[in-house]
């Protein structure tokens, strides 16, 4: 098993794929997908291939696929399950390639993404270095990572950082700025999509462009 999720939470997600997109458990991700797809459309014309990162039952590329019909979908995730319902979502929708795997290998060649994105996944990653340096590996020149995550900042992300118990990478904001610049981002900004007390933020990073 990759490093990436630990075991247990590939397996608490593989058990709750049936039930995941349960509609008062999407009412949080409706929320978050929205300005994630706006992002995506505000530079559309530099996401003609997209991959969504722990792409899970694959709501957010069915979001994507509507606004976005001209482009390329990828999605990965390391359980099965979660890939199982993604799948019957997609059937009969040859655009959009699901992918076993995980941040840590992504199963794609170099310079070859626009877009990564990923949505309430960066906090189970356990080794975001390494993996933040495989997204940069897949992105073209100039491509963008959008990443929504609740981050370790006010006092529901110190409490998270502190339990450990769905995930263990909450960073605060100096931390994200180390983690970009080391993996090879030129640049990153990030807002916040709830109230203050909600620490949970939508990034938007740029790889570095080619010399």
């Amino acid at each position: 098993m990759s490093k990436v999720l630990h075991h247990d939470d590939v397996s608490r997600f593989d058990d709750w794929a049936p039930t995941y997109d349960h509609p008062l458990g999407q009412f949080l991700f409706e929320r978050i997908h929205r300005p994630v797809v706006e992002a995506l459309l505000a530079r559309g014309g530099d996401s003609s291939c997209v991959v969504d990162v722990g792409c899970g039952t694959g709501r957010l590329l069915e979001k994507i696929l509507l606004r976005m019909p001209g482009a390329e979908l990828i999605g990965v995730d390391p359980a099965a399950g979660m890939l199982a319902v993604a799948r019957r979502r997609f059937r009969g929708t040859p655009r959009i390639r699901l992918e076993l795997g995980t941040a840590e290998r992504l199963p794609l060649d170099d310079a070859t993404v626009d877009v990564v994105t990923t949505t309430l996944s960066f906090h189970h990653w356990d080794e975001q270095q390494a993996e933040l340096e495989e997204v940069v590996r897949v992105l073209r020149p100039g491509g963008r990572l959008i990443l929504v995550d609740i981050l370790g900042i006010g006092l529901v992300g110190r409490i998270l950082r502190r339990v450990h118990r769905h995930g263990t990478g909450y960073r605060d904001t100096a931390e994200m700025t180390r983690l970009f610049r080391s993996a090879g981002f030129s640049s990153w900004r990030s807002r916040r999509l709830f109230g203050p007390l909600v620490p949970v933020l939508l990034v938007e990073a740029r790889r570095r462009a080619a010399p």
